[in-house]
């Protein structure tokens, strides 16, 4: 509820960028849906979303690019649209 809160907050103020970490942690998979489908709407619309995750299926549904990490450095980086959700997750699993 506190990231709805907190992307509604950006959404009065018009924000061009939102950073989000684990947006969707704790949240039903209807809620998830909801906020993912919100958050394609403000993508559309030219918001710059930087998400934190580790949900490879919302972050290959609505990123356009996917970065990888570990240790805390980038050591990977996907287009969305040319990978697939098993292809996505099996270069994660063989980088993590």
């Amino acid at each position: 509820m506190r990231q709805k809160v907190g992307v509604a907050i950006a959404l009065a103020k018009s924000a061009k960028v939102l950073l989000l970490d684990e947006s969707t942690s704790g949240l039903d998979p209807s809620a998830a849906n909801e906020f993912s489908k919100i958050l394609e709407s403000l993508r559309n619309d030219g918001v710059a979303i930087l998400m934190a995750t580790h949900d490879l299926f919302r972050a290959n549904e609505i990123g356009d690019r996917i970065g990888i990490t570990r240790a805390g450095r980038l050591v990977e980086t996907i287009k969305a649209k040319e990978t697939t959700l098993s292809e996505l997750e099996a270069t994660y699993l063989h980088l993590s």
